[in-house]
Parts: C-alpha cells; structure tokens; sequence
C-alpha cells in the first residue's frame, strides 16, 4: 500500500519525522531550514488527518 493510498499512515511518517528532527537537536523557535521542515510536516499532518488535503484526481481508464 502506498503512502498516497492511505492519509493516516502519511500522516503518522510526517509527524514522526517531525519528531525526529526535534530529537536531533532542531531548535523549535528558530528559523532554520529544518525548522520549518518541521513545521511543514505537522501542517501537512494535521490536514491529512483533517480530510483537507486536496484530493487526488479520479482516473477512469477504459478499453
């Protein structure tokens, strides 16, 4: 099963890479570049769970 297949388990990879980062050492109020990957992470996370990420495009193939 791919990520794209299922938000939940996309979700928990993002906010456990959140979490790494923040294990690693990443100050959480500063502004580096792994700083805001954290913060982009637990964003994408909450709208993944939410139901607001945009929907992948239906595809009808058809012979």
């Amino acid at each position: 099963m791919a990520y794209a297949d299922n938000p939940k388990r996309l979700a928990r990879l993002l906010r456990d890479l959140a979490q790494a980062l923040e294990d690693a050492g990443v100050n959480p109020s500063g502004a580096t570049n792994e700083r805001h990957l954290m913060d982009d992470a637990l964003t994408a996370a909450r709208e993944l769970e939410s139901g607001d990420a945009p929907k992948r495009p239906s595809r009808a193939v058809g012979f």
